[in-house]
């Protein structure tokens, strides 16, 4: 018992001392007050390694945070410890750390709600929140351009990432010291990172105090203690996916080929993909989105007339990316599901359509004469709906190729050996699937896609209001738009050839 007093006391007197030398360094230095608030934020997440060595009993461990709830309630109302406010916009956060600090105790002490001897995973947890939430502030407001608002408060992408790197440092680093390295520890760390960066970036008004500590231990716990190897792979692989995918559509958003809510939608598919098909359902993906991107800016200023007859052009919206990539979404989750190749194969299929569709579009519209109706088997404008052209018929056989080729070299990479096809045959199965997509999204749209007559265009359209005013339906169904339209005919393409798998 004395042994814990003086322990106690020690782990107080620590905290003061780092409050001292922040007012120290505010009044001797002149540093400013965002510095020495983010020193004691940082020096004080220490405090859990003194107490959890020199406090074992839980009741004494609990009343330094319980007394700091007190005094840094005292010192936000009357500006006690002024180089631990903030100034501007002053909030709760130094209330709310030592509040998590309480929850953490009664958790992970031994002794505690979690049932073990888990101090370390406590210590993880508020040495992530004092150096990775500390970083990322100071990195933030002194170098972060790339802002975004969430639930009213501004973050910066720097301030993110640096975030994530302190995260996975101090992760990494606990538990090597406390349960040895290797790779799991290693991809554990990352897992934590991804998660714990999240929580920060939702977490408004200083509340990340509270909610980063807490959300990073009982992470730990679970992918440490309570272990469960398929599931441990499958939240490494969600988080690996998440990165690589909200980078990519960050890129697209910034490149004006995405809208903000189809870079969400293209970083949930990208997750999810990644997750459950690995890199091959991936790569797919994401050379149906380059390649699809970068025909769209082909020869621009050529196709810009006809282009405004479509629906949606230039930025692709989240129906558009579940429209391309729903299908194969569905087909990676099975695949996971039961480990059958042949969903790998569909997966392929479903790509395939829906590049062969946009490469049509894309250099179709290039085609020097006026495409074929199939409804009327008449030369119709460019841009109707359900028409064709040589060179874009071309371009989709190309673009289902595109994909075959890919297809075909991943299933090599890969090296699955239960394959009942070949690679040839798999190239070919997926280039004859994309392309026989393509056809079957112009029958569809000749003949029950929504089109529409605009007067201010003198013409048809697939948009129900043309510059504000009203168009007139002329043909097929008014639910029926472009998205619906190839969901459908990459699900019935991907379907026509599951049943001769």
């Amino acid at each position: 018992m004395a042994k814990d007093l003086i322990g106690m006391i020690i782990s107080i007197a620590f905290v003061f001392a780092v409050i001292l030398v922040s007012e120290v360094l505010r009044k001797v230095c002149k540093l400013g007050n965002e510095f020495t608030r983010k020193f004691v934020h940082i020096g004080v997440s220490h405090w859990w390694i003194a107490a959890m060595f020199l406090i074992s009993d839980i009741r004494y461990a609990v009343i330094p945070p319980v007394l700091f709830v007190l005094l840094n309630y005292y010192s936000y109302k009357k500006n006690l410890f002024k180089s631990m406010e903030r100034q501007e916009n002053p909030d709760l956060g130094t209330v709310y750390f030592p509040v998590s600090l309480i929850i953490l105790i009664l958790l992970t002490w031994k002794g505690g709600l979690l049932g073990g001897d888990y101090r370390y995973l406590g210590a993880l947890g508020t040495l992530v929140m004092g150096y990775g939430d500390g970083f990322a502030a100071i990195i933030g407001k002194n170098f972060g351009k790339q802002k975004y608002n969430i639930f009213k408060s501004c973050k910066s992408l720097e301030g993110s990432v640096t975030m994530f790197v302190f995260s996975t440092l101090v992760s990494a680093v606990l538990l090597s010291i406390f349960r040895g390295f290797d790779i799991y520890n290693l991809r554990t760390s990352i897992i934590i990172a991804v998660v714990v960066t999240l929580a920060e970036a939702f977490t408004p008004f200083g509340a990340d105090n509270i909610t980063v500590p807490i959300i990073t231990t009982l992470t730990a716990y679970y992918m440490t203690v309570l272990q469960s190897r398929a599931m441990f792979l499958f939240i490494y692989m969600a988080c690996i996916g998440f990165l690589l995918s909200f980078l990519i559509a960050l890129v697209a958003y910034r490149k004006k080929s995405l809208t903000l809510d189809g870079s969400v939608g293209a970083t949930f598919l990208g997750t999810v993909i990644y997750a459950t098909s690995g890199l091959f359902g991936s790569a797919l993906m994401i050379l149906f989105f380059i390649s699809s991107s970068l025909l769209s800016h082909f020869k621009k200023s050529l196709k810009a007339k006809v282009v405004r007859q479509f629906e949606k052009t230039g930025h692709r919206d989240i129906f558009q990316v579940f429209a391309n990539g729903g299908i194969g979404l569905i087909y990676s989750v099975l695949f996971y599901i039961t480990k059958n190749p042949s969903f790998l194969l569909l997966l392929g299929i479903s790509f395939a359509a829906a590049n062969a569709d946009t490469w049509a579009t894309e250099l179709g519209i290039l085609n020097r004469s006026n495409p074929v109706s199939l409804r009327t088997l008449k030369r119709v404008e460019k841009g109707t709906s359900g028409a064709v052209s040589l060179l874009g018929t071309t371009a989709a056989l190309l673009g289902a190729g595109f994909i075959g080729i890919f297809t075909a070299l991943g299933f090599k990479l890969v090296d699955i050996r239960s394959l009942g096809f070949t690679y040839i045959q798999s190239f070919a199965m997926v280039t004859l699937g994309g392309f026989a997509g393509s056809l079957i999204d112009s029958i569809l749209g000749a003949t029950v896609q929504g089109v529409y007559y605009s007067d201010e265009l003198e013409g048809e359209t697939e948009k129900r209001i043309y510059n504000g005013k009203p168009t007139l339906l002329v043909r097929g169904f008014r639910l029926i738009n472009n998205d619906i339209v190839n969901f459908l005919s990459i699900a019935l393409s991907s379907a026509l050839f599951a049943r001769m798998i």
